[in-house]
């Protein structure tokens, strides 16, 4: 049993909501909470209770950092909950995302794993607060970076400076970068199929039709429920030795082996294997 919890910027790409339904389908999970983080974090903890409502699961909900550390400007799709109506309706946690974060993680040495899906705001600011906390979380998996240095990718660009304090700090972190993530697609058959799962089935449909159309795309990458994946299908997956990543003041992102490391890089062994667990576990939300 993974005890777990999972911090992400759903409601801009859809693969935060495929995520979270992939974690809801899981047995093997049990989710303590979700944390929100980057630009209008309380919105997207009103689309995520919005999401558990649907699946009807109890899961609170902890609006987190708003501006990035960095202090960059935050990127936004400009549709982020269009397509709920009365999220309103939906009441916020009183405590935010770090103060759980540290409080749970703290309180449960060696037992929470965080999956983090969004900029890395709400991790480095728990570790600047709670010099514990860092060594008290069991794992931390990643989406993020781009190690073939082609690229800035979003989650770091975003905020660099957490990045940094992240990947710099002794939490023992497993990552899932751009261009791994990027092996993995939803076909358009797919996407047919994920409508009839489940109870999540038909709103993640909508999402996913929201995000590939203006882009004149038929299919789309999951990357956010690749990372949740890594944890709960290893088999599907390569892991490499132990390393180290820096990162660069414009947000590239550099891993080398390093023995005396912290993080280890994954890969999608066998992609097509890894979407259709994504499908049948969210279709396992009924």
């Amino acid at each position: 049993m993974h005890t777990i919890i999972l911090d992400t910027d759903i409601g801009s790409d859809v693969d935060d909501a495929l995520a979270l339904a992939t974690v809801l389908g899981s047995e093997s999970v049990n989710l303590l909470g979700i944390t929100t983080v980057y630009g209008d974090t309380k919105l997207r903890a009103r689309i995520a209770h919005h999401l558990c409502h649907i699946a009807n699961k109890s899961i609170p909900v902890f609006a987190g950092v708003e501006t990035p550390l960095s202090g960059r400007k935050v990127w936004s799709t400009g549709s982020e909950g269009k397509a709920f109506s009365n999220l309103n309706q939906y009441a916020l946690e009183d405590r935010k995302a770090v103060e759980f974060l540290v409080e749970a993680v703290n309180q449960n040495p060696g037992e929470i794993e965080v999956i983090a899906i969004g900029p890395l705001s709400n991790i480095a600011t728990a570790i600047m607060q709670a010099p514990n906390f860092a060594k008290n979380v069991k794992h931390l998996w990643i989406m993020g970076g781009d190690f073939t240095k082609e690229k800035i990718e979003h989650n770091f660009k975003c905020d660099v400076d957490a990045a940094k304090i992240v990947l710099e700090s002794e939490i023992s972190i497993t990552i899932l970068d751009l261009p791994s993530s990027q092996k993995t697609i939803i076909k358009k058959d797919e996407i047919e199929q994920i409508k009839n799962s489940g109870k999540l089935g038909p709103i993640l449909h909508t999402e996913i039709l929201n995000w590939i159309q203006p882009r004149h795309q038929d299919w789309t990458t999951p990357h956010d429920p690749i990372a949740v994946l890594a944890m709960l299908e290893p088999e599907f997956f390569d892991f490499s030795e132990i390393g180290s990543v820096q990162i660069s003041e414009d947000g590239k992102s550099d891993w080398r082996l390093n023995e005396d490391g912290n993080v280890k890089r994954v890969s999608p062994s066998k992609p097509l294997e890894a979407v259709s667990a994504m499908i049948s576990l969210i279709a396992k939300v009924n």
